[in-house]
């Protein structure tokens, strides 16, 4: 399983470099999700499962290091 600093680490570089690709909703989802990532470190595998559907849905790449 990847873990939360990855997942956040992703969900940041979409933010910024993706974000026009992302739908008003995507964008404010995707920022509280990384939000919780940062101050509670632990999200639920439902809250995982949205992400990479948005991910999925806007072809976004998965920018893993």
């Amino acid at each position: 399983m990847i873990n939360s600093s990855l997942i956040a680490q992703m969900i940041n570089d979409a933010l910024l470099l993706y974000s026009e690709k992302l739908s008003n909703w995507e964008r404010d989802y995707l920022s509280n999700l990384y939000q919780s990532l940062i101050n509670f470190d632990q999200v639920s595998e439902k809250q995982i499962t949205l992400c990479a559907q948005i991910f999925g849905r806007r072809n976004l790449p998965l920018l893993l290091p």
